[in-house]
């Protein structure tokens, strides 16, 4: 898939290739309509945050995001297990919260 990927530590992320993250029993994967930059995405991608401990990369960055479910619901997710962030074509994620139907996706996420 593609995805936001960090390299190596205080680097910024290019767009590549990046293994599909697994997916558990009972979940399926969503699809990323949009993702937040926040400083708190910024300090564990480079290795900077002292509450994420030491990264493994290759990485993709992201903390949260609004996507689109299989049945096509648009809800607020994240925190991927690591190396799996946010920032990729598909995710997995332990929550998802509806967005409620007409509201801007853009607003669940504020950067």
């Amino acid at each position: 898939m593609r995805a936001a990927v960090v390299t190596v530590p205080d680097t910024s992320p290019v767009c590549g290739d990046f293994p599909e993250p697994g997916v558990p029993p009972g979940h399926e994967p969503s699809h990323l309509a949009g993702a937040g930059l926040h400083n708190i995405v910024r300090g564990p991608a480079t290795g900077g945050h002292y509450s994420h401990g030491q990264p493994t990369y290759p990485l993709v960055p992201g903390i949260d995001a609004v996507a689109r479910t299989g049945d096509g619901c648009l809800v607020y997710t994240g925190y991927a297990r690591p190396p799996f962030g946010t920032m990729a074509e598909r995710l997995v994620a332990p929550f998802q919260a509806e967005v409620p139907a007409g509201a801007d996706p853009r607003s669940a996420i504020r950067t």
